[in-house]
């Protein structure tokens, strides 16, 4: 990464935001559009959202990122692996800000390609809302995963990494060369 780039990509865990940042996330959490694809659909409460945010200091399996390019905040990633070995992530989610600085989909790419790489996943599995059909096409086409299942509310499913950490790493600088960008990652 180059170290005079003219792009900056900081994402930082949630356990280290102070409680404006968090209420900031909160506010475009509860937005409707959000909402709308989340796993529960009614508005979060202050209490509830700092309430979770602070347990996550004791949850090593879920990690929350607020993504910023050149100091804007750009998307929220969150992972959830099945437990501590972080080999299988059970869920990941993203949702954008309002004026998304830089494409967050690009940006949930560089951070989960180095996530792959550093936490040495090697299954990762989704569930999206079945009105969501861009995300479960952008999912199959861009990102291999396959449809194991689907019900009422949710298609569910899987992609198996099968490439070394070196090819996720060397991914994740291609496509920060192409941003002209370096990233913090603070975890």
């Amino acid at each position: 990464m180059e170290a005079n780039a003219n792009h900056h990509i900081l994402a930082r865990n949630f356990t280290l935001l102070s409680k404006d940042e968090l209420l900031m996330i909160l506010e475009r959490r509860n937005h409707p559009e959000v909402r709308k694809w989340m796993a529960h659909t009614a508005p979060i409460t202050p209490e509830e959202h700092l309430r979770y945010c602070a347990s996550l200091k004791n949850r090593p399996e879920i990690l929350q990122l607020l993504v910023e390019f050149d100091g804007q905040p750009a998307c929220v990633l969150s992972y959830k692996a099945t437990n501590s070995s972080w080999h299988e992530v059970a869920d990941c989610g993203i949702y954008a800000f309002a004026s998304e600085p830089c494409s967050s989909s690009v940006l949930s790419n560089i951070i989960g390609y180095q996530l792959i790489a550093e936490r040495g996943i090697k299954v990762s599995n989704i569930m999206v809302r079945n009105e969501n059909e861009i995300a479960i096409f952008a999912n199959q086409y861009y990102h291999g995963f396959r449809i194991v299942a689907k019900d009422k509310h949710y298609t569910y499913m899987k992609s198996t990494l099968t490439e070394s950490a070196s090819f996720y790493l060397a991914q994740a600088e291609q496509m920060l060369n192409k941003l002209d960008a370096t990233l913090d990652l603070r975890l």
